[in-house]
């Protein structure tokens, strides 16, 4: 790690590349461009669960890619935000299913302002194996 006092400094704080080795959400496992997810969209398989709609299609790169929409009707900045990290860190915690070629895109539900991280989690890892399974076929 780095040291405590060094943010309030002003001296830049950053993690050994060690500390989530393999589970950094880098620039090659994000779905970006409004392009990439009208693709995913139009062509991909759906599934709804209780507080997201998943969409996938098969992956061109060697591992999981995600991208994610939290629109306004979820709420504010913040919640958005907060609701996007929970997302990442779910998909973080997917370690079998972020090695397998598939492009996620997750829209996240109103409901999921008021579930606790367990049902999220639980939800979200449940579509994401279902939508795994169903493109293997």
């Amino acid at each position: 790690m780095s040291c405590p006092g060094a943010a309030r400094r002003g001296a830049s704080v950053s993690r050994s590349e060690s500390d989530d080795a393999g589970r950094a959400f880098t620039r090659r496992s994000r779905i970006r461009g409004r392009q990439q997810f009208l693709e995913i969209y139009e062509h991909g398989q759906r599934v709804n669960g209780s507080y997201f709609v998943l969409f996938a299609v098969p992956g061109r790169t060697a591992g999981a890619r995600l991208g994610i929409t939290a629109t306004r009707k979820f709420g504010g900045a913040v919640q958005r935000n907060r609701i996007k990290r929970v997302v990442r860190e779910i998909f973080r915690s997917q370690a079998r299913l972020r090695e397998t070629p598939i492009d996620i895109v997750v829209n996240v539900k109103a409901a999921a302002r008021e579930a606790t991280f367990a049902r999220l989690e639980a939800d979200l890892a449940a579509r994401m194996r279902e939508l795994a399974r169903r493109l293997r076929r």
